[in-house]
């Protein structure tokens, strides 16, 4: 099978692209891995690149500069968080099952990826000069969410709340089993060769905020949590 000049051209152009593609996620992963370790100012090119498997003058052809990979980390992390805040069909929906769902995508982010967690919140130990930048321009999913949860007050479906509030309680609740996963070791005495109990950590969450808004936990949440527990009874046995 013969390819036209064009043909090959394109095909070049595409493993080019694809070389370049992967290359950048081996960059992002390294550069993360060290940025939610040592943040901005801890970490050099240097020691991304070794990260990498490539060298510093490889990495410079890749990026801009540590800056500017930084902030495009950032934003990718905005994105993701974009998506899990409260969604707009579920403001007609129960509360108390739009809350539970909203704590489990936030916990699950925390599990799921420990280092992005991490990173937002060197980020803004050291000031959050970076992402202010990225908040102005990522404020609609939040704003969408404070007004949902008012319209949730206004309509007395959930005790009297200020939405930024409860929303900033529910991240740092969830957002604590990322950044102090070492501590939570320590005090449940769980190894570091074993799974945090996720089933009730969020069980735990959710009732606790559930009731700070003078609400129950749904039925099947409760069902799912019993379980878990039982599942979890039957491992330490």
């Amino acid at each position: 099978m013969r390819f036209s000049r064009s043909a090959m051209t394109d095909l070049r152009k595409m493993a080019l692209a694809k070389r370049r593609s992967d290359m950048m996620d081996t960059i992002y992963a390294a550069a993360l891995e060290q940025f939610s370790l040592h943040g901005l100012r801890g970490t050099s090119t240097q020691t991304i690149a070794e990260h990498a498997g490539i060298s510093k003058q490889q990495l410079h052809y890749y990026i801009e500069s540590k800056e500017a990979l930084y902030e495009s980390i950032l934003l990718r992390t905005m994105v993701h968080w974009g998506q899990i805040g409260l969604y707009a069909e579920e403001e007609t929906s129960d509360p108390a099952i739009a809350i539970t769902r909203l704590v489990r995508r936030k916990l699950d982010f925390a599990f799921d990826y420990p280092q992005v967690s991490r990173l937002f919140s060197n980020e803004i130990i050291s000031g959050g000069a970076v992402i202010q930048g990225i908040w102005s321009r990522g404020l609609g999913p939040v704003n969408s969410a404070v007004a949902i949860i008012a319209r949730w007050v206004k309509n007395k479906q959930i005790s009297t709340v200020e939405p930024m509030f409860l929303l900033f309680h529910i991240w740092a609740l969830t957002q604590h089993y990322a950044d102090y996963e070492s501590q939570i070791r320590f005090f449940t005495g769980c190894s570091a060769d074993q799974p945090l109990d996720r089933e009730k950590i969020c069980s735990e969450i959710t009732n606790f905020v559930l009731r700070g808004v003078g609400l129950e936990a749904p039925v099947n949440f409760l069902l799912t949590a019993k379980r878990a527990r039982g599942r979890a009874s039957a491992r330490m046995r």
